[in-house]
This record gives structure tokens, sequence and C-alpha cells, in this order.
């Protein structure tokens, strides 16, 4: 006789990143402004915000920690950039083309509500910078979410494990019950190994809303 599966626990609270899933992600398609400068998608976000380094002393890190200023941060980048032989970077230009997919954002947002209605817990956990706090929070429609865990004021970043605890803790929630939807897949793979579900968020990200409603229908 078959031993009975343990029954799958019901979803009581979904995670979400802000950056690239409401927003642009720069880490799908061809950027042209990283072509221009002759780089790779992979190879200018890695330069410039650190990703797919490891969580430490890049500036960028740094930044998204709250420990130094975004002056500080950009100089230090722009530093980088010079010394690894790059010519004409430019950081309105580099933010503007990550800035894309608007035509996604309603419906995610949308969907938010639907869970919302259905009584589901809801955090942004973004990384993000004291100095754009005010612009990004003005983004987010007032009292959709029931909390915001943003990296530069609690003193972490994804991927490091703490500010998954800092979010589950002001959830009272399990990391069982729990949903992560991130465009960063080492996120996910964080989420996946402290037990909570990760969703890892493509090109178009109504293919991974559609995989968070089917998992709390």
């Amino acid at each position: 006789m078959k031993p009975k599966s343990k029954a799958t626990r019901k979803i009581e609270t979904v995670l979400w990143d802000f950056g690239g899933i409401f927003t642009g992600s720069p880490f799908y398609g061809r950027n042209e402004y990283a072509a221009s400068l002759g780089l790779t998608v992979e190879s200018i976000t890695k330069l410039v915000l650190g990703y797919g380094l490891p969580n430490g002393d890049h500036p960028w890190h740094k930044l998204e920690r709250g420990e130094v200023t975004m002056e500080e941060a950009a100089r230090e980048v722009l530093q980088s950039v010079e010394n690894a032989g790059i010519a004409g970077f430019d950081f309105e230009l580099f933010f503007k083309s990550m800035s894309g997919r608007p035509e996604h954002s309603d419906k995610m947002y949308e969907g938010v509500r639907r869970l919302k209605a259905r009584g589901i817990c809801q955090i942004i956990v973004s990384n993000n910078f004291r100095e754009f706090q005010s612009i990004w929070k003005s983004m987010v429609p007032e009292n959709l979410f029931d909390e915001i865990v943003d990296s530069s004021q609690v003193g972490v970043r994804k991927p490091d494990p703490a500010i998954f605890h800092i979010a589950l803790d002001l959830a009272n929630a399990s990391p069982e019950t729990t949903v992560f939807l991130d465009d960063y897949e080492e996120h996910i793979q964080v989420a996946n190994s402290m037990g909570i579900k990760g969703i890892l968020v493509g090109e178009d990200p109504t293919e991974a809303l559609s995989e968070l409603e089917s998992l709390v229908s």
C-alpha cells in the first residue's frame, strides 16, 4: 500500500519583486544600449549593477543596502566602466534601456487585486536605493500591497536570505505557504532553498502571473 502524499499547503502569502515585474527588466531581450557599447545584457548588468557577482562589496550592492549614497556608488561604477575600457557610458541611457514593458504593468496590478480580494497577503521585496524611494514607491498603487521591504531601508538585499526572513516575519507566514516572484534566477534559487515556492518571471510577466494564480486556485 502506497503512503499517502502530504497535502499541499494553501498559499497564504505572495512576495513580489518590483522592477522586472511591474516595470522593465534588464535581464531579458536585446538591450540596444548595451549593444551600442559592444556589451551583452549579462555583461552590462554585471559591470554596472553587480548582478552575477557574489553579494558583497560591489558599489551597487552597497548602495542597495543603504551603505553608500547614489553619488558615491555612481562614481565607483563609472571608474570601473572606465577601467574596463568602455567609452561613452551614460547612467541615464542605461536606466532608460531597462524601463520597458509598460503594457504589462496594468495586467500585473490587476492580478495583485484579484489575489488581495481572496485575502492573500502580498509584500513587495525590492532591491532599491534611498534616492529613488519617492519615485518608485509613487508608482505603486496606494493600499494595494500589505507591506514593502526596501533593501536600502532594512540593510540587506536579495539574494541574502535575511531579506526573505524579514518579509516572512511581517506576514507572519511560513515558507511553505509563500510564493515569491522575481526576474533574476539567483533570487529564485535562494527562495526555493528556504522552502518558498519561487516563480521566475520571464520576458512576458503575465505568464508568471498565470502560474501563480494556478497555485492559489
